[in-house]
């Protein structure tokens, strides 16, 4: 039986990206947006929004990432992924 690391929900998750903003660490993302996708390096902005899944993240400068979008983040899944 396959076994990972998980995240619960979006709160749990922008709070990793937060930690890892004020830590000024690498995030490694797994986005599925229309397919999936990887990105990396550091978070150069988050932006809360009310509803917590739209919030965004921003790495290196690049698009901003909705929260909804991401899979995983430094080898934590989101929990009620299964597609990998």
């Amino acid at each position: 039986m396959d076994k990972r690391d998980t995240f619960k929900d979006y709160q749990q998750l922008l709070s990793i990206f937060l930690n890892l903003q004020e830590q000024q660490q690498q995030a490694a993302l797994l986005i599925d947006d229309e397919g999936l996708t990887r990105i990396e390096g550091k978070i150069t902005n988050v932006e809360q929004s009310e509803d917590i899944g739209k919030s965004t993240i921003a790495i290196d400068n690049k698009e901003a990432v909705i929260l909804e979008h991401i899979i995983a983040v430094n080898g934590l899944f989101r929990d009620d992924y299964s597609e990998c």
